[in-house]
């Protein structure tokens, strides 16, 4: 297992739940009250807040390593998305990129949550930010492959498993299955994974991305 990050500020597991669920909730009122509240408690910007909630429990307790910028991002909450970057914009670009590329246990970076679940406008934020869109995951697979995936899945089940077994989905709580690349799509409508392929492709920032998810794939 890869070493655990070095955060700013050293928060209790409780902290780091509240902040975790805030974001995943879509609770941006409670998520900015207990972000300056920490921020008080600690005597530190905002910032190092945001950069510390990232769940260090161990995998076998139930830990995900995920950092708190994964959840808005899986769920689309570009809203959450965007105030948490917003505060990141506050530290320097090493520590900011830093937690926008944080990999979780599974390697899989906020931008692999956001690209699986199609939610561009999460995806472009992530990137304009300084997402890095060559990162793969533990499975080998960068935010362009699962992207693609997701569109040509022929269902939401497909979508939520890899070769290995390993893939994350992260839901948004109390709603259902809806915009994770099998929702329903007008005749010659773009669908929504679709549209995240063409935009990460297009990006000036794409580098090397795999491509063509469909194909080459029989081995799955």
């Amino acid at each position: 297992m890869a070493a655990k990050p070095t955060v700013p500020v050293a928060l209790s597991s409780e902290s780091i739940d509240d902040l975790i669920y805030d974001a995943r909730a879509g609770d941006l009122e409670a998520l900015n009250a207990d972000i300056a509240a920490l921020a008080t408690q600690h005597s530190v910007p905002e910032w190092q807040i945001v950069a510390s909630a990232i769940d260090l429990e161990e995998e076998s307790e139930g830990g995900s390593g995920s950092c708190v910028l994964h959840f808005p991002a899986a769920n689309g909450s570009a809203e959450i998305l965007n105030a948490l970057l917003q505060k990141l914009a506050a530290a320097d670009v090493a520590q900011r990129t830093a937690l926008i590329n944080h990999c979780n246990y599974s390697g899989n970076t906020p931008l692999h949550w956001a690209a699986l679940n199609t939610h561009l406008e999460c995806v472009k934020a992530l990137v304009e930010a300084g997402a890095d869109v060559a990162i793969k995951n533990g499975a080998g697979h960068d935010a362009v492959f699962l992207a693609e995936r997701a569109a040509w899945s022929a269902s939401a089940d497909e979508v939520k498993e890899d070769e290995e077994g390993n893939q994350e989905i992260e839901m948004t709580i109390g709603e259902s299955e809806e915009g994770t690349g099998g929702e329903d799509q007008g005749a010659g409508e773009m669908s929504a994974g679709r549209k995240v392929v063409e935009w990460l492709l297009s990006s000036e920032k794409s580098g090397s991305l795999e491509s063509g998810a469909n194909e080459g794939s029989g081995s799955a």
